[in-house]
Order: C-alpha cells, then sequence, then structure tokens
C-alpha cells in the first residue's frame, strides 16, 4: 500500500536521529577506548605541546560533527518539503471547494471518501449525510438500481463515463446534471478510486427549451408556426395507416386585412391577429390543432378526420367567431376568412403537397366572392398553375412594352360631344390577343406588381392626354383609375405632381378615380392625401358609387369633383320599378353633395334618355362608344377643336 509523502518524510527523520544517537554513541566509545590507552602509554609533547594522540580524537569527532550536520540539513529539507507539500494540499483542496462543479471522491468500492461544497449546494447532501455511502443508495429510488449499475459497470470496463443523467437532490426534486466518472489507478494497474465531476444543467435545459419554443411558435400569438407545422405533418403522415386513416388541412386568410394595417397601422393589425387567434384557438376540438403560418394565414390540421361533414362545421364556427366585432382603438372590425381545405389522403400524401393544395382552394374561394370555404379539386390546381403563369408573363409584359391604353370617352348628355375619356389598360399578349383588365388587375394585386403597372397607366395617360392638347385637340380630362395599393402609398401626391411636370400636362387636365372602399379605409390619411392632389388642381371623382359605404356624412368630408354610378344600377332601370327609383336616390344624393355625375356602363337609348330625365351630367358605355386606341378615339369624332393652346 502506498504512503503518502508527509507519513514517508516522518519516519524518514525518526531513523536519521536514531542514525545520529548510534554514530555519537560509537563515537563516544572509540573516544572511551583512547583516553584508557592513553593513561597506559603516555607519550611526550610535542614541539607545540600537544599531545600525538590528539589528532584521531579530533577526527573522529569532526567526522561526527559533519554527520550530525548533514542530518540536520537532510531534516530542514524534509521539513521545508513537508511544509510545501502540505500547501499545496490546502490550495488543492480549496480549490476544489471553490469550484462551481460538484466534486465526490469514492474508494474502489464505491464508498464515499470526500464531497466538496458544490456537491452540497447542488443535491443539498451535506458530508455527514454521504461519506461512507455509495452513489446508488442516494438516488436509486429515481433512476432505479439497475441504471446505476449499468454506468458503474461501464465505469469499471471503460475507466470513464459521461453523459446526462436525472437524479434527485435531498429535498426530492428531480434534476439533471451531466456528469462525468473517472477511475484511478494510484500502482497504475489496479483501481483504486473513483472521481466523479457534475454540474445542475437545469438552467441550460430551461434555455434551449425556451430557445426552441421561440424557434417553434409565433411571438405574436404564441400560436406553433410554419416549422413546428412542418414537424407535425411530418410525423402525423409518418404514422398515418395508409387506406384507413384521413386527415384534413386547413388554410384561413383573412379577407381585406391589409387594409386594417394601411388604415390603422401595423400595432392595431397586430391585436386584432392576437384577438382572432384567441377566438380561433377556443374552437380547436381533440385532434385539431392551429398554426399561424404568418401575416394574416392560419393553418389547422385535422389528425383524424372521420366525415368532410366535421371540416364543413368547424368552417362555419370559424366564420362566426371572426366575424363577431374587434374593437380596436375605438373602431369595430369586422373579418371575414377565406377557407381552403385539402385531404390527406386524397389531395396528397405529402406535407408540401397537402399546404399547396390547401392555398390553392384558399386562393379559389377569394376568387369567388370571399368569406367561404372551398375544398381543392383538380381544376383548382389547374387554374392555379395558369396564374403562377400569368402572373410570370405579366412581369415580363411590362418589361417588353406589351401592355397598351385604351380610351372611352364620356358625353355630355345635352350637347353630345365629348367632354373627356377614361384610359383603361389592356394586354397585348404574344399569343392570346387582346387580355382585359379583369383578367390580370387582380394578379397584379396580388404579385406587387400593381405599383409599378398604376405608375405605367398613370404616365402614359398623361403623356397622351398632353399629345392630344400639342395637336390641337380638345378631349376633356383624362380620367385614370387608381388602384388602392397605389393610392395609399405616402408618396402618391408627390409622384402625381412629378408627372404632370415630366409631361407638361395641366393638373385640371387629370382626373383620379378612387373607389369608395379605399378612401373610407383611413379616412383621415385620405382626406390629407386628397386635399393636397386637389391643391395642385387635380380633380377627383368616386368610382363605382354607391357600391361601398355610400355615407352622406364621411362623403361630404372629402374634397370630390365627381361621382362615377357603377354600371349595376342601370341594368334593369328600363324594367324595375325599383331599380329606377335606386338610381333616382343616387343621383339625388350626388347632387346633394354638390358634386357632377357620370353614369358608366349605359348600353341602350333607354338607359340614356332616363339618365337625361334624371339630369345627370356625363354619361358612359358601349351604347356611344367602346374603349378603343388613341387613334381610334380621334377618329370618332364628336370632340372639340381648341383655337388657340397655351405653350
Amino acid at each position: 500500500m502506498t504512503q503518502l509523502p508527509a507519513v514517508a518524510g516522518r519516519k524518514f527523520v525518526l531513523f536519521a536521529l536514531a542514525a545520529l544517537v548510534l554514530v555519537w554513541c560509537v563515537i563516544g566509545h572509540d573516544l572511551w577506548l583512547l583516553g584508557r590507552s592513553a593513561k597506559s602509554a603516555l607519550q611526550p609533547l610535542g614541539d607545540w605541546g600537544v599531545r600525538a594522540d590528539l589528532p584521531p580524537k579530533l577526527l573522529v569527532v569532526v567526522l561526527g560533527l559533519l554527520l550530525t550536520a548533514l542530518v540536520w540539513r537532510a531534516g530542514r529539507q524534509l521539513q521545508r518539503a513537508e511544509h510545501e507539500g502540505a500547501a499545496r494540499l490546502a490550495l488543492q483542496r480549496l480549490v476544489v471547494d471553490h469550484a462551481s462543479e460538484a466534486m465526490m471522491v469514492t474508494d474502489n468500492a464505491q464508498r464515499i471518501l470526500s464531497i466538496n461544497a458544490a456537491f452540497t449546494t447542488i443535491t443539498g447532501y451535506r458530508p455527514e449525510d454521504v461519506i461512507g455511502k455509495t452513489p446508488t443508495r442516494l438516488s436509486a429510488d429515481h433512476l432505479g438500481l439497475s441504471m446505476h449499475r449499468s454506468i458503474w459497470d461501464f465505469v469499471a470496463q471503460n475507466g470513464c463515463w459521461e453523459g446526462e443523467i436525472w437524479d434527485r437532490r435531498k429535498d426530492g426534486t428531480i434534476y439533471p446534471k451531466q456528469m462525468r466518472i473517472a477511475a484511478i489507478c494510484q500502482d497504475g494497474a489496479n483501481v483504486s478510486h473513483y472521481v466523479a465531476v457534475f454540474c445542475d444543467i437545469s438552467e441550460s435545459k430551461a434555455q434551449a427549451q425556451r430557445l426552441e419554443y421561440l424557434a417553434r411558435h409565433d411571438p405574436l400569438t404564441n400560436l406553433p408556426n410554419r416549422l413546428a407545422l412542418d414537424a407535425h405533418l411530418h410525423a402525423a403522415i409518418e404514422a398515418a395507416v395508409p387506406g384507413m386513416d384521413r386527415m384534413a388541412l386547413m388554410i384561413i386568410d383573412l379577407d381585406n386585412f391589409k387594409t386594417v394595417n394601411d388604415s390603422l397601422g401595423h400595432p392595431a393589425g397586430d391585436r386584432l391577429l392576437g384577438e382572432l387567434a384567441r377566438r380561433m384557438s377556443g374552437q380547436m376540438g381533440h385532434h385539431q390543432r392551429l398554426f399561424r403560418l404568418g401575416g394574416d394565414e392560419f393553418v389547422i390540421f385535422i389528425d383524424r378526420l372521420r366525415s368532410e361533414e366535421t371540416v364543413i362545421e368547424l368552417s362555419g364556427r370559424l366564420s362566426r367567431v371572426i366575424g363577431e366585432p374587434s374593437d380596436i382603438d375605438g373602431h369595430a372590425l369586422h373579418m371575414t376568412p377565406s377557407i381552403g381545405i385539402s385531404l390527406y389522403p386524397e389531395d396528397g400524401r405529402d406535407a408540401q403537397t397537402l399546404i399547396r393544395n390547401a392555398d390553392t382552394a384558399m386562393y379559389y374561394a377569394k376568387a369567388n366572392g370571399r368569406a367561404n370555404y372551398k375544398f381543392f379539386t383538380e381544376p383548382m390546381k389547374a387554374a392555379a398553375t395558369r396564374r403562377l403563369h400569368l402572373e410570370s408573363e405579366l412581369w415580363r409584359a411590362l418589361a417588353d412594352n406589351q401592355l397598351v391604353l385604351h380610351y372611352q370617352p364620356q358625353i355630355d348628355l345635352l350637347s353630345g360631344k365629348v367632354v373627356g375619356v377614361e384610359a383603361l389598360v389592356r394586354w397585348r399578349h404574344p399569343t392570346r390577343g387582346l387580355i382585359g383588365p379583369a383578367e390580370f388587375i387582380p394578379v397584379a394585386e396580388e404579385c406587387g406588381l400593381i405599383l409599378p403597372l398604376g405608375h405605367w397607366v398613370l404616365l402614359t395617360a398623361c403623356r397622351q392626354a398632353r399629345s392630344w392638347i400639342d395637336q390641337g385637340i380638345d378631349m376633356g380630362e383624362m380620367a385614370v383609375n387608381i388602384s388602392a395599393h397605389q393610392f395609399r402609398q405616402p408618396e402618391f401626391a408627390q409622384s402625381v405632381r412629378a408627372i404632370l411636370a415630366e409631361t407638361g400636362l395641366d393638373a385640371g387636365r387629370l382626373e383620379l378615380e378612387i373607389t369608395e372602399s379605399t378612401i373610407m379605409h383611413g379616412v383621415d390619411a385620405a382626406i390629407t392625401t386628397m386635399a393636397e392632389l386637389r391643391g395642385m388642381g387635380v380633380r377627383l371623382a368616386i368610382d363605382d358609387f354607391g357600391t361601398g359605404y355610400s355615407s352622406l356624412a364621411y362623403l361630404r368630408r372629402f374634397p370630390l369633383d365627381r361621382l362615377k354610378i357603377d354600371r349595376s344600377f342601370l341594368a334593369d332601370i328600363d324594367s324595375d320599378p325599383d331599380a329606377a327609383s335606386l338610381l333616382t336616390s343616387i343621383v339625388l344624393l350626388g347632387r346633394s353633395l354638390g358634386l357632377q355625375l357620370v353614369a358608366e356602363g349605359v348600353e341602350n337609348l333607354a338607359q340614356a334618355e332616363f339618365l337625361r330625365s334624371l339630369e345627370c351630367e356625363r354619361v358612359q358605355g358601349f351604347h356611344f362608344y367602346q374603349p378603343a386606341s388613341a387613334e381610334e378615339v380621334v377618329g370618332f369624332g364628336g370632340f372639340g377643336l381648341l383655337a388657340a393652346l397655351p405653350a
């Protein structure tokens, strides 16, 4: 058995002292013998008065003194080494006690010999609680005896073990720890001790869980996000039994939600999303889980679907709770959802296909009136493919100058002359021919092309109006439709000013047509923009009047010049008295606001005569002129010639 260095040093000192005593005893004996022999044979003194027997005695004494000095020196060295070793040992103990990681030393029978302060801090066990016991006895009731035995058997076989385990503190709480156990062989062959070092990783695991939660959840609504949806779908599909299990995926998009952000601001939109997410979460039943994809899109996954009736019934409940008014910043907001539904395995056998097909069905629901739900069908897929192709071609069309403007004259009913034209965009497709705006304008709005397209239309129309003036042709005002997204741009008024300056067109010759819904969302901002436009001299008209809010109280606040009566009010006036009465009321409403009226969609003589009887100033429609190119419009005649034009 190996001894401690301090004990070995003390034994050496004892042996050295014993050796010195023995040496001096021998020296004393020798001196005594020399003394006796000197008495028997006295020798004469030398020249210096020294006896002849003195040198042998002196030599013995000197040797003894030298040996004593050497032993004393060695003892001092051993004493110093012992003090240094004790200091190092005390420092090591101090370092161990101040270490942040818990340390435990056991003998080769796994009985605990010592622990440090961190061990007590982490586990709650004091030295008197654990010395002499085995680690297995401390927490075997939690991990189980077999788990402890497997760890210690691994250490015995491999010399060390490292891993993460859960353990129990003295107060009974469970905690995770990262541990390393190493076997110590003092003689280089047999295990004499084991050293275990571990740390409490509760906080790091909690932080990792928080990061994992943030990575898989939306911070605004606390709903699982797209990453969590992908993982959930993958796991559900992997576990599905082919031919037996059915599932459904619903994509929910809030109709016209962008209007809330544009008019009330993104903070208000965020509060609305949080409120609607809370309502939808309350509608989730067994095997139904709600996710947020981003923006105003949500997803519901039903992993055990019995029939389509479950999806239909859930869609109805969602529509009801979403449609309930939400009080946001003093505004009672009413939202509606468009819902697209795909089924497993009919509409897809993987996550991406299910999401894509549900998204296609959702867009189909939007295109068919919004505020409804649609199940995916194969014809929808073909339509989605065509729409994607159309979007790609539309970007190319703008770059390759495939877009053209046609102009539809506006007629003064009293004089029968052209007093203005409305610019209408057309797409001269290289293979499909002329495409009307109803087919591609919605695509342009969805894919973000509406801003450059709207700018091009306004610039081209102003250039054409100036060109006619330069030719001495008086076509009246140039009316241009402005999209909601275009109008709500902060720099819209400045862009109009720049176009007028670039083309040299007088602001009084430009009329901008804006829909009611555009100006009614964000009234104050709309009034500011319209006032700036009117300050330039630009004329302003409400397009499709009567189909939106038609609120006299609000319309009185807007700096308007004209109201355009929607074509839907003219359709049955010659056969339906109620339709005629409604049109009359709209004309009177417009006149009460002190505004000029323009009726669009006039397709027959009866409609024109009825409008003439109501003293409606302007009309446009196929009964008079169809939209045509700039050259064809000039060829229609009915316009005035300018006698003199300003430079």
